[in-house]
């Protein structure tokens, strides 16, 4: 696999940068989520923050507001059992709530257990798809009409170098990753001469949250890049210094350890 693009996570946006836009990220309460919705905040950007869990969801809106960012939307929402109406609602509650959406974030995942395409489980094969790809496409899509009416959109897509080299026994979440780039690529390919939007899929690296610990539990989490390390290259790509990237597979130079 040839080498993807850097950015560096050692970021911070200009003064002014987000202030009075609307990002929404699916997986809030998740490690990168987080980290990502605390910085965006922290630039004065109003968060949607979408995940299934609503008591980390509350808590996540509590440490915003003490923090000093401004009051964050919470929309609870089971990615993996979401019908196709659902997605359209979250569009419209934004609309009606907050007047516009300038950013989209999916940093929402399950990884299932790695194992060999023919002794993959069924359901967790379908229950992967779901979550990592089919709920990206279906909200992105709800979300376009609001995105065009931003005069910077953005579109992020977190993915992994398992989608992109087709490891041996990636199982759904390669798979799911493999898709995410080529709806990325669709995507880009579709937009660029019509819209400001600007999509992008950015690969952290391996990171320690709670995804990576289910399936790896002998790693060292204090030994991993931590979340608030790789935040910067995702609020780069939502900003206006990240309009020089459109179409484009990145990954993430972290900063070093012990920061963030």
């Amino acid at each position: 696999m040839a080498d993807q693009p850097q950015l560096s996570a050692d970021y911070t946006p200009p003064a002014g940068a987000f202030e009075g836009r609307v990002i929404l990220v699916t997986g809030a309460t998740g490690g990168i989520g987080e980290a990502v919705c605390r910085r965006l905040a922290e630039a004065k950007a109003t968060v949607v923050l979408l995940d299934k869990d609503l008591k980390a969801l509350e808590g996540l809106y509590d440490r915003i507001v003490a923090e000093g960012g401004p009051e964050p939307a919470i929309y609870p929402m089971n990615l993996e059992g979401a019908s196709f109406d659902h997605y359209p609602e979250v569009a419209q509650r934004i609309r009606e709530g907050l007047g516009r959406l300038d950013g989209l974030l999916h940093a929402a995942a399950v990884l299932g257990k790695p194992a060999p395409v023919d002794h993959y489980d069924v359901e967790a094969w379908y229950r992967t798809l779901q979550v990592n790809l089919n709920a990206a496409f279906m909200l992105t899509r709800a979300c376009l009409p609001l995105l065009r009416a931003s005069d910077r959109g953005a579109v992020v897509l977190t993915s992994d170098a398992s989608g992109r080299a087709g490891e041996a026994y990636g199982g759904a979440y390669a798979v799911a990753n493999a898709g995410l780039e080529g709806l990325m690529r669709v995507l880009a390919a579709e937009l660029a001469e019509t819209t400001s939007i600007c999509v992008n899929s950015l690969d952290p690296g391996t990171v320690a949250t709670r995804l990576h610990a289910e399936a790896y539990p002998w790693d060292n989490p204090f030994e991993l890049t931590q979340p608030g390390q790789v935040a910067g290259a995702f609020i780069r790509l939502l900003g206006p210094d990240g309009r020089d990237c459109h179409g484009q597979a990145l990954t993430v130079a972290p900063s070093p350890k012990g920061e963030g």
